[in-house]
């Protein structure tokens, strides 16, 4: 396979460890407390960080099956070959908006890559009635439990670059 073939090859997902995490978008990570919302700024789901998001192109967080993806697309968890959960969740009461604004790239039960893209999201809808666009990543299980993910420092971060250390 030659270089043209694989910058056009539908298949242009890096590869990744299956115990990679990667930013699931072009964005700035910042903490959970900066998050509008008291059920995600206090964790109450697992550990947490949030993406104040630069575009609508939302990627997966890590390799695994997609367990859930919510009809409307605000929503989707992830579960890892070693059994950590992740749950995204893309704005502040997005599920009232009931799919409007949300593209879904996949179907729950594929098999998704790090970094895969998995939904277009039109920001301007999502603040066009006056919601939140900042994305959570939660940790809602690790393979052990109590073990907490260890992520690189808050700030500006590519879709699809690694996040933990």
């Amino acid at each position: 396979m030659g270089l043209f073939d694989k910058l056009f090859s539908k298949d242009n997902v890096t590869k990744y460890k299956d115990t990679d995490i990667v930013s699931i978008a072009n964005a700035e990570m910042v903490p959970a407390s900066k998050v509008n919302d008291v059920m995600f700024a206090q964790e109450m789901m697992g550990q947490t960080i949030a993406f104040e998001l630069k575009d609508g192109v939302i990627v997966a967080p890590a390799n695994g099956k997609l367990e859930v993806m919510y009809p409307t697309g605000h929503a989707f968890a992830i579960r890892t070959k070693d059994g950590m959960g992740l749950l995204v969740h893309v704005g502040i009461n997005t599920v009232e908006l009931s799919g409007k604004g949300f593209e879904i790239l996949v179907k729950q039960g594929d098999t998704v890559k790090a970094g895969q893209q998995l939904l277009h999201v039109n920001l301007d809808v999502i603040k066009e009635v006056g919601y939140d666009t900042i994305t959570m990543l939660i940790v809602t299980e690790t393979p052990n439990e109590g073990e907490k993910v260890t992520f690189v420092d808050f700030g500006d971060v590519s879709q699809g670059q690694k996040i933990n250390k």
